[in-house]
């Protein structure tokens, strides 16, 4: 509808399907296995600089991301609620105001944090602004395997490296979850708010063009502006809820976050698993 009616013409619109085809195969190519390598070199004796620089490098590719997806839905904001040219069917159902819901980020937080449960958590800090030190803990259990002089061989070489990224959702601070529920106590009330802005354009542009109030190709044009202005809304939340996560985790737990969020948005786009979708038919009762 807003494709059609708007008075813009095709030449002065932004293709994004160009942008997110290379947007996406630089995280499936580039970053994803660079953090991948960081993750697996995280030893004792290195530090984790290496590892957080990388995390913030691909916490920039996604607001990158978010901030042409802004620019794509200025120029032309039907691309973006109707993606069906760079989207494929398995994105589809995912997808809230022109791209995945927010409640994504959240939920797939969550889903690390109910792996460890209380009865399996380690104790917290009796301080709740103390972070917790794995190096400093790796260290000292290292010293007692030494000390009971326990011959280390290449198995235990690897539960060392890979020690800080196997307990990171271990230690679940007050800090942590309490900002979690802060995030999806905010998107419970955000969330709708942008549906009933969105619900109210679309009877605007009704009401005015069935009274003849004014052309459709005027309140087409004044619709597509209110379109805009909540998709812009809509990615600063989800631009806001990623950047709340990375900020209130620890190195290890934004890395294996960033990690599964990356590997989602590549894995739906998986020809092979696409196909098997395609395949799969439900039948009519």
């Amino acid at each position: 509808m807003i494709r059609s009616l708007s008075r813009k013409k095709p030449s002065s619109r932004r293709r994004f399907r160009d942008y997110y085809a290379i947007w996406i195969d630089t995280l499936k190519t580039i970053h994803l296995p660079i953090l991948r390598h960081h993750m697996s070199c995280a030893t004792s004796t290195s530090s984790p600089n290496l590892l957080s620089a990388h995390v913030e490098i691909l916490h920039h590719h996604f607001k990158s991301y978010y901030h042409n997806l802004d620019l794509a839905a200025s120029t032309d904001v039907s691309q973006i609620l109707f993606p069906v040219d760079h989207r494929n069917a398995m994105e589809l159902p995912f997808l809230w105001l022109g791209d995945v819901h927010p409640y994504l980020f959240t939920n797939l937080l969550r889903s690390y944090l109910l792996q460890h449960d209380d009865s399996f958590s380690l104790q917290e800090p009796e301080n709740e602004d103390e972070e917790y030190d794995y190096q400093e803990q790796q260290e000292q259990e290292i010293e007692e395997e030494d000390e009971d002089e326990i011959e280390v061989g290449e198995s235990c070489e690897f539960l060392k490296k890979q020690w800080p990224l196997m307990n990171a959702w271990k230690i679940q601070s007050r800090k942590l979850t309490t900002r979690i529920d802060q995030i999806e106590r905010g998107l419970r009330l955000m969330v709708p708010a942008l549906m009933n802005r969105a619900r109210r354009a679309q009877a605007g542009f009704v009401q005015k063009v069935g009274s003849g109030e004014v052309s459709p190709a005027a309140a087409a044009a004044e619709m597509e502006e209110e379109m805009v202005g909540i998709v812009m809304d809509a990615n600063r939340l989800r631009k806001d809820v990623i950047s709340e996560i990375v900020s209130v985790t620890t190195v290890y737990q934004a890395a294996l976050f960033l990690e599964g969020l990356a590997q989602f948005l590549v894995g739906i786009r998986d020809g092979k698993l696409l196909q098997e979708f395609k395949c799969c038919k439900t039948p009519i009762n």
